[in-house]
């Protein structure tokens, strides 16, 4: 999977993480997403890793 398609599911995972907090039967909608970024994370070669990582990184700076 490309990098921007990793770091979109890596936004939609961490968006859906503040929605549980205020509704938390909308949990399996976060877990699915976290299943989808652990997928598309193992499945990618090593650059595509480091772009999302650095991508990451440079969202919370």
């Amino acid at each position: 999977m490309p990098a921007p398609d990793l770091e979109r599911l890596v936004k939609a995972r961490d968006k859906a993480a503040l929605i549980v907090l205020q509704n938390p039967d909308l949990l399996p909608v976060f877990e699915r997403l976290e299943a989808e970024v652990a997928a598309a994370e193992a499945s990618g070669d090593a650059l595509s890793r480091a772009r999302a990582l650095a991508a990451r990184q440079k969202a919370i700076a």
